[in-house]
């Protein structure tokens, strides 16, 4: 589904947040989605020099996709989605 109107609510209890109400859960999902925005805006842009120059950044664009999503894991542990991943380490 492309749109949840109740998208923050379900974020909140996949997150172990459901004690967060009004702006606060906002604020927390805000700022979990904003980081990650960043993340990939600074992703692309190393993928697309990668893309230009392969010797450059080597196999740390895919070290640190694969650590982002240990930490997204981590922090929101009941997601379906993520539950699907697991590491070997």
């Amino acid at each position: 589904m492309w749109f949840n109107p109740k998208h923050l609510q379900d974020a909140k209890y996949k997150a172990g947040k459901g004690h967060l109400t009004g702006i606060f859960g906002y604020w927390w999902h805000f700022k979990l989605a904003i980081m990650e925005f960043f993340f990939l805006v600074l992703i692309c842009i190393g993928s697309l020099i990668h893309a230009i120059c392969p010797w450059v950044l080597d196999f740390k664009l895919l070290t640190w996709r694969i650590n982002r999503l240990r930490y997204l894991k981590k922090r929101i542990p009941d997601d379906e989605a993520l539950k699907k991943i697991h590491f070997d380490d």
